[in-house]
């Protein structure tokens, strides 16, 4: 008798790519996952997997393995969290809350496929399962001229605009400025959209199942009309960016291993050709309704806005 457990595969369309979910164990994926729900697929129809995840409560030895250790620093997971290397493969960690156990995934180079090997235990309390699906769907779709970005994104009339800064700068603060004050703007997402350069030169900017804080997780896409780059300042002033200004204002945004050359350079050719096709700026600002509508006003004068108010 086969006493071998079915395996559940789960389809979901993030960017328009598709992510494929295998899980060996029986779990509920929409429990695990509860941000997919809006991104998942009845039927996998459009096209070959971007990457593939396969889900295992199985052990991982690492002491098996000769690895070289990347970084030991993560702004979410802090000294919990490693990322190595091995001759064919990359294994990024995060140790469990309360036990000994880790939660390692393994992902081939290109990080088309990845094997996460997790904690059951805390699979319904945590979002690692998610983080780590995140890190491998943002290296993976590097190679399909797509880039995950740390932003936070509203729209207006179809386009997007994205704020860009450093954590505590004030991207979603920014953002619900712009939601209280600028008649018909809607939050796209609040953390790390996905912004897809394809090659008739248009660009959208993607919500994604990676909202941070913010319970915004919208299988929408917008074109990319404008990016802004916060920075606190006691008075509010903007200032337009072009050439390796542009480039420097974007680059500390995208979402790509800085350690392997193929995956960086891949980044690096998308914002260039994201800044070569999108206007972008730079926001000192206060937290007031001042600052957005002298954010939105400069959109406005470039052309990206063809509305009155």
């Amino acid at each position: 008798m086969n006493n071998q457990k079915k395996i559940n595969i789960i389809y979901y369309k993030i960017a328009d790519h598709i992510l494929r979910v295998a899980d060996r164990i029986g779990i509920n994926l929409d429990l695990a996952l509860p941000s997919f729900i809006p991104f998942r697929l009845e039927e996998a129809e459009f096209g070959p997997n971007l990457t593939s995840i396969e889900v295992t409560n199985e052990k991982c030895d690492l002491d098996q393995t000769d690895l070289t250790l990347l970084s030991d620093v993560s702004v979410i997971w802090e000294e919990r969290f490693r990322l190595e290397e091995s001759k064919d493969s990359y294994f990024t960690s995060i140790l469990a809350n309360n036990t000994e156990e880790i939660w390692i995934m393994k992902s081939s180079k290109d990080f088309a496929f990845s094997k996460v090997y997790l904690d059951i235990d805390e699979l319904y309390s945590t979002t690692k399962l998610s983080w780590l699906i995140m890190v491998s769907f943002g290296q993976a779709c590097l190679n399909s001229r797509t880039l995950l970005i740390h932003a936070s994104v509203v729209t207006k009339e179809n386009l997007g605009f994205a704020f860009l800064g450093k954590s505590g700068t004030g991207k979603s603060t920014h953002s619900r400025l712009w939601l209280s004050h600028i008649e018909g703007t809607e939050l796209l997402n609040d953390d790390n959209p996905a912004i897809r350069v394809f090659p008739t030169g248009e660009i959208f900017i993607y919500g994604t199942p990676w909202s941070g804080k913010t319970h915004c997780y919208k299988n929408l896409k917008a074109s990319l009309a404008g990016i802004a780059r916060l920075e606190q300042a006691p008075r509010n002033s903007f200032k337009w960016k072009s050439g390796s200004e542009a480039f420097v204002t974007v680059l500390p945004s995208g979402s790509a291993i800085r350690w392997d050359s193929f995956l960086f350079s891949q980044m690096v050719s998308i914002l260039e050709a994201i800044i070569s096709r999108v206007p972008v700026g730079h926001l000192a600002c206060l937290p007031d309704r001042e600052a957005a509508e002298l954010s939105f006003l400069n959109f406005k004068e470039k052309g990206m806005l063809n509305i009155e108010g």
